[in-house]
């Protein structure tokens, strides 16, 4: 059996989307959730719009609600693509 990659990578980066929209939002929102997760995610996808960075202005937030929803899709739908070549490599039939 071999995996359709447009439809795992699909089937991947959505929902990991939709989560990540709402976990950013609502950190943004509410000071104290998901502080450390945000923290840790900046730490590694850095942009001037972090939801813990002081001063920002709505539209600010908004930006930084999308950059972090566009590194959560791409970081996914690369990890399941890579994921699905090699269950595909390796289950050669």
């Amino acid at each position: 059996m071999r995996f359709n990659i447009k439809a795992l990578v699909l089937a991947t980066t959505i929902p990991g989307s939709v989560t990540m929209l709402v976990l950013s939002v609502w950190s943004r929102l509410s000071v104290q959730f998901g502080s450390y997760f945000m923290q840790a995610f900046n730490s590694v996808h850095p942009h001037p719009f972090t939801a813990l960075h002081p001063n920002l202005t709505w539209y600010e937030h908004i930006y930084g609600v999308l950059f972090d929803v566009g590194y959560t899709a791409i970081d996914i739908a690369f990890l399941a693509g890579v994921i699905g070549f090699l269950y595909n490599w390796l289950n050669k039939e």
